[in-house]
């Protein structure tokens, strides 16, 4: 099983971090009911950062591919996915490139926690290395199941 993880895991983290001991001071200092909105309000991102920061990324190998974004994570079987691609979100300033999965039911799942930026059009080397060895093993699971789906 190989497996991949945003190298902004560890940025996540340290400002899920952050955001709880925020929340965790304000606590301390609270002496009405409406100093809990801040507290919530920083508290919860910080929890969930915190928390998911460390498990963010792709796993894959020769049963499928493994998700885990920053809410829910997804599994799909190499027979579920049509073909692995990068997603292109070009804006003014700069870009993101973003793997997606293309799923045999039509679908399109994209995998935004594993997105890479760069500038103007110039693509995301990160994220295009990712797409490429999703790819390659989605189609030799494919050739070893005797699937020959391009």
């Amino acid at each position: 099983m190989h497996k991949r993880h945003n190298p902004w895991a560890l940025v996540y983290f340290l400002i899920g971090l952050v955001l709880l001991l925020v929340a965790v001071s304000g606590v301390a200092y609270a002496t009405r009911v409406d100093d809990l909105i801040p507290i919530l309000g920083a508290g919860v991102p910080g929890l969930v950062l915190t928390v998911r920061a460390p498990i963010y990324g792709v796993a894959f190998g020769d049963a499928g591919v493994k998700y885990s974004g920053l809410l829910k994570s997804r599994s799909y079987t190499w027979p579920e996915i049509q073909e692995v691609r990068p997603a292109v979100v070009t804006g003014t300033l700069f870009s993101s490139d973003v793997p997606e999965l293309l799923l045999a039911s039509g679908k399109i799942d994209q995998l935004p926690m594993l997105a890479g930026y760069g500038w103007g059009n110039t693509p995301n080397q990160r994220v295009e290395k990712l797409v490429a060895e999703l790819e390659k093993a989605r189609s030799s699971a494919a050739s070893r199941h005797g699937d020959h789906t391009p």
